[in-house]
């Protein structure tokens, strides 16, 4: 019995509906080169890794401004008294 590989599981070269198969007739016929064996989940979740870094170093940087803007205000409420 012979495993059929759906249309959907083959390699686009860019990522999207509409991409053109990088080769649909060696994917078809079960070559795992050109076949997507990851799952949706793991894709997400592998691109999220790669952006944790970068919105934590954010909102670092937006916490540090709040903080200085915070201690320049209350300076310039102790000038005002």
């Amino acid at each position: 019995l012979e495993k059929a590989t759906p249309e959907a599981c083959c390699q686009r070269e860019l990522q999207s509906r509409e991409g053109m198969f990088v080769n649909k007739e060696a994917c078809l016929t079960g070559v795992e080169r050109f076949q997507n064996r990851q799952g949706c989940y793991t894709v997400i979740l592998n691109s999220f890794e790669t952006y944790v870094y970068l919105a934590g170093a954010l909102a670092i940087g937006v916490l540090a401004i709040e903080l200085f803007a915070m201690i320049f205000a209350m300076c310039l409420f102790r000038g005002i008294q």
